[in-house]
């Protein structure tokens, strides 16, 4: 029988000995290489075992510039060669923060009016960001409030600052609303800080809620009412951050001088009495009336007159002219009579 045997062949242990080895050096660590570095500067060191016959980009070198650098290193013996790639980092510049990104929309104008999530953005030239910081802000209010964050690069570097933004929470004070009907009109005005817009939607039983207005004002005239009829506005005040206020009142359009409380109005408190100024009049006589009995008589010099405390019940009330002194009681035509009811509560 013929026996084929196959060879094989064993490396001899100097070919199994030959390697390439490389390290870092700082000024205060030694390592393999292979990652990031935030020093000055960085030696490449190469060693190789036994000597090769050929030898290529095994050069020792010292790093100082910020960047990240990419060496090979070949080394051939008679039966064998080796090639080893290494790379190094050098960072030592922190990332710059860049913007905030919020976890929503800012409200009108780019404000925001209430609490909002935000992470910054930053960017880094060399070995690009890693991470940045995120909060949630809540105020305090205030325009181009600062808000500290913080990048980090690869490499380990921090870089920290503050960055704007404009945070208003707190709704414009609430308006104070007068009305003043008239002839197919209603005359309105209202408190309104400075800076601030005003809607203005006027509504009515059984009819869709109209805007009659929109603008940075403070009064309006509401013309081609119907008179006799009941109209509702509410007075919206809108700041910058779109934060809103609200408050309402209700008139009757009239031909009547007596204007306020409209005619048969219900109220929770005394209200005030207001009627058309007459000319040349230097004062009035306003009476009020309760079942019948004269309650209260005045003698104002202007055409309103805040009534006092009033009991649940219904009341009637005059208006005359006076013109001279009043020691004259020269007394023009009744301009009207009006009624109103104070309710409970």
């Amino acid at each position: 029988m013929l026996v084929v045997c196959a060879s094989l062949t064993v490396p001899s242990a100097a070919t199994a000995q030959r390697s390439i080895s490389h390290s870092c050096d700082t000024p205060i660590s030694s390592d393999a290489c292979q990652h990031w570095y935030t020093g000055a500067s960085v030696s490449l060191q190469w060693t190789w075992s036994p000597l090769g016959t050929l030898i290529s980009g095994c050069q020792n070198a010292t790093f100082t510039a910020e960047a990240l650098i990419e060496r090979s290193c070949t080394v051939e013996w008679p039966d064998t060669s080796i090639t080893q790639k290494i790379w190094i980092g050098l960072d030592r510049t922190p990332p710059q923060l860049t913007g905030l990104q919020p976890g929503r929309p800012p409200n009108p104008n780019g404000w925001f009016n209430r609490p909002v999530q935000l992470t910054f953005l930053g960017t880094d030239a060399t070995s690009g960001v890693a991470s940045c910081s995120s909060t949630t802000y809540s105020g305090p209010d205030g325009l181009g409030v600062p808000i500290g964050g913080s990048c980090s690069d690869v490499a380990g570097n921090v870089g920290s600052g503050t960055l704007p933004i404009n945070y208003d929470s707190t709704a414009p004070k609430r308006p104070s609303v007068e009305v003043r009907p008239g002839n197919k009109r209603v005359s309105l005005g209202w408190s309104a800080p400075p800076g601030v817009q005003a809607e203005v939607v006027r509504s009515r039983k059984g009819a869709k809620p109209v805007v009659v207005f929109t603008g940075a004002t403070d009064h309006l005239t509401d013309h081609r009412l119907h008179n006799g009829r009941h109209y509702r506005y509410v007075v919206t005040l809108i700041d910058q951050a779109g934060n809103r206020s609200a408050d309402a009142a209700t008139a009757v359009p009239t031909t009547s001088p007596l204007l306020l409380p409209a005619r048969g109005a219900r109220v929770h408190s005394a209200p005030m009495l207001v009627w058309k100024p007459v000319r040349r009049a230097r004062y009035y006589n306003t009476q009020l009336f309760r079942r019948g009995h004269k309650v209260l008589t005045r003698w104002p010099r202007g055409s309103h007159l805040q009534l006092g405390e009033l009991v649940p019940s219904r009341y009637c009330w005059y208006v005359w002219p006076g013109f001279g002194k009043r020691s004259e009681r020269r007394y023009g035509k009744l301009l009207g009579k009006s009624c109103f009811t104070v309710v409970g509560g």
